[in-house]
Formats: structure tokens, sequence, C-alpha cells
């Protein structure tokens, strides 16, 4: 049996530890993909969609896996979520063929919606206060070094061990992090209601359709069918989703979750830093590599100071004695700063790349704690599951379309396409800004 004082100093690193399994296996196909691709003899096409499903996977079912937790219990959910985790991906390590790998790549995506909204929840529960505020700080550095560690990793393991360790990796921790939170985590309550049906399947469908239409968009631009297609079906499902949910009597997404104008305001401002923070990845990966020669293992490295700076902005800035929501205010500001300047992307990466990122690094980590703090701290426990899937979801999907939107001013641009992306980026944070301020004057 583990000591009292060792189980709660344990809590921590098991929900983070889990959250940052979520962000390697987000990123670490990446690298190894055309390992992959030769493998099973696959084209480019075919080997996106190991990244595409489990994106589609994990958007589609953030909303109703975080209302499940409500119902079930986040410790229940949280545990079956990383167990899920382990043994999809031990099923992607050992996939026979390429259907199979796919599908395995499916399963932790639902694994990651499983364990990442409950997570969050259960941070809300067991931290209040200041330890919230550090706890909170400790996750998003953990998130966004997961992120960064993925590339570097999934580097590693394919020029050394082969692209299926890339996925077994993940599965002695997984089971360990499974192990320790069944003995550590507190138990929580479980609500004697039960989980809408109908409701939940219009929502994960018109999720899924949602993300399906911005990758599309991302790849073969607005006007496709294919972009077009899923987004008038998530378009028409969500909107059946609203007077569905409206009429049940214990619904998937209360309408007190959204009404606050303060907790609204943050899933906002999670949305734009989201909008600006993935293509920012995205197009400086691509810069690295193709602007500057470095290979994927190179790029993964090149980005650890983004990862750090933000591991450091996000431990420490909750000590700066201001408000959340000024602090946030500050980072976003600081990100547009730091996005303005690398629009120059001139020089080589001592000068022209790695002071920027560690600022953006940094304007990130400022930002992201007090708005997560803000969206979830508010909520009452009955909807803390609810409520860290939506915030998830903002993040998901901004992403997705800050991608989708950014490529048009980085295909219409004449000579410097990078430098008019990150130009893009620093006005959506500013944006940020204005919402900010007019949405979070109250805290």
């Amino acid at each position: 049996m583990v000591h009292t004082r060792t189980a709660g100093a344990l809590v921590l690193p098991v929900i983070v530890g889990a959250e940052f399994l979520l962000q390697l296996d987000t990123t670490v196909v990446t690298v190894a993909l055309p390992e992959v691709q030769a493998h099973f003899g696959v084209g480019v096409p075919a080997g996106s969609w190991l990244v595409n499903g489990f994106l589609l996977a994990f958007g589609g079912l953030l909303l109703p896996a975080g209302r499940l937790g409500d119902v079930l219990g986040h410790r229940r959910v949280f545990l079956l979520g990383v167990a899920l985790l382990a043994v999809a991906s031990l099923a992607a390590g050992l996939a026979p063929g390429f259907g199979f790998l796919l599908a395995a790549r499916v399963a932790q995506g639902a694994a990651a919606a499983l364990a990442g909204p409950a997570g969050l929840a259960l941070l809300t529960s067991v931290f209040a206060g200041d330890r919230a505020q550090r706890a909170f700080g400790v996750y998003a550095a953990v998130t966004g070094f997961g992120s960064a560690a993925g590339m570097v990793l999934g580097g590693v393991l394919t020029s050394t061990a082969g692209w299926r360790w890339s996925f077994l990796v993940t599965v002695p921790v997984a089971a360990a992090l499974a192990l320790v939170g069944r003995t550590v985590l507190p138990p929580g309550e479980t609500r004697t209601a039960r989980p809408v049906g109908l409701p939940a399947l219009v929502a994960a469908l018109g999720l899924a359709a949602g993300v399906h239409g911005l990758v599309r968009a991302a790849e073969s631009g607005w006007a496709s069918g294919w972009t077009i297609g899923p987004l008038v079906v998530a378009v028409l499902l969500l909107g059946l989703f609203v007077p569905l949910d409206r009429r049940a009597a214990d619904p998937l997404l209360p309408a007190r979750v959204v009404a606050d104008r303060v907790r609204l305001g943050a899933f906002a401002c999670l949305f734009l830093l989201a909008a600006v923070l993935g293509p920012y990845l995205f197009f400086l990966s691509q810069y690295l590599h193709a602007g500057l020669g470095f290979g994927p293992l190179g790029t993964g490295f090149a980005l650890l100071p983004f990862a750090v700076a933000l591991l450091v902005a996000a431990r420490f800035g909750p000590l700066v004695r201001v408000r959340p929501g000024v602090r946030g205010v500050g980072g976003l500001v600081v990100v547009a700063v730091g996005m303005a300047w690398l629009s120059r992307v001139e020089g080589g990466y001592p000068t022209g790349v790695l002071p920027q990122l560690v600022v953006i690094g940094l304007g990130v980590g400022l930002a992201v704690v007090p708005f997560t703090v803000l969206a979830l701290s508010s909520a009452p426990p009955s909807d803390a599951g609810v409520t860290a899937g939506v915030a998830q979801t903002a993040l998901t999907v901004g992403s997705l379309l800050g991608l989708a939107v950014l490529l048009l001013p980085f295909g219409a641009a004449r000579g410097n396409p990078f430098g008019a992306a990150f130009a893009w980026g620093a006005g959506v944070a500013l944006l940020g800004v204005v919402v900010a301020a007019a949405g979070l004057r109250r805290s």
C-alpha cells in the first residue's frame, strides 16, 4: 500500500505523465511516416491518415468523453483511457498490415479523448488555489514539451530501432501510469445520471466531420469538395445537436458551461492561442527543413528551446502576482511580438530563429495557464469533465482551423511565404488580446 503522503505526491506526475504521452503520440508518428509508408508500400495520401485518423477520433470524441467522466467518474475514465492507450500502442507497434495500423491509430485517438479531459478534470478537483496554478503550469509545460519531444524521439527511434518503436515506447509507460494511477488517484463521486445517447452520437459525428473538413482544407484547399462536404455535414449535425441536447434530461453540454462570460472568453482565448500555435509549429518545421536544410532529427532538436521556454514560463508565470486575465493578455502580447519578429525570417538559426522561438515559447507559457485555469476553475464539479472537453476541443479545432486558414496567405505570398504566415499569426495573437480584454474583465 502506498503511503498517503507519497500517493499525494504521485497524483500530479501520473496525470501530466499521461498528457505527455498523448502529446508524444500526436507528433512521434510524423517523423516515422516515410519509413511506415515504405514498409507497407503505401503513398503519402494513405500515410497521412495515420495522423488524420488519430485527430478524427480525438477531436470527435472529446466532448462526449468529457461528459462521460462527469457521469462515470473522472478517475475511472482516465484510467480506462490510459489503459486503452497502452493496448492501442502495442497493437500499432505489432501491426501486420497498414489497415490494422490505421485502426490502432484511431484507437489511440479515442484513448486520448478519454484520458485528456478526465485528467484535466482530476487536476481541477484535486488541486485548489495556488496549488492549482502550479499544477496547471506543470501540465501546460509538459503538454508543449511533449509535442516537441515527439519529433525528437520519433527521429531517434526510427533511425536506430525502427519505426515500430515509435509506438511501442508508449506501452510500458502507459501501463505503469495506469497501475500507479489505480493506487494513488483519489476516488471521485459518481453521478447517478446516465450518458445521453443520441446527442452524444450527433456531437461526435459532427465534430469528427468538422475535423475531417479542416484537415482536408489544409491538404487540398477550401474549394475542394472533400473540404466543403464534411464542413457542411458538421454544421448540419452540430446545428441538430443543439435542440436535441436542450431537450435531454441530462444534457451533454449544459448551457451553464458556456453561459458564463469569463469562461466563454477563456475558451475563445484558448481557441485563438491554438490557432497561432498549430500553424507556427507546422510552418517553422517546414522552414527549418526547406529553408535551413535541417533534417527531421535536427528540426526536432531545433524546436526544443521553444518547449523549454514554455516550460519555464508556465512553471514560474503563476508566481507573478497579477490577475490571471492580465497575465494571459500579457502572454498573448509576447506571442504577437515574437511572431512579428519571426515574420522577418532573416539569417540562420542562431539569430534568425532561436531568439524568436524562445520569445514565443515564453508568451505561450504565460498565456495558456491562466486561460486554462479561468476556463476550468469556475465550473461546478459536476461539469468538470465536459468543461475540460470543451477546452481541449477549442485547442484541437483552433489548431486545425488556424493551419487551414494560414495556408491561404502562405500560398498567395510572393517572395517570402513563411514570413507572410508568421505575420498573420501575429495578427491572430493580437485578436486574442482584444478578445481577452473584452471577455475577461472580471478576472
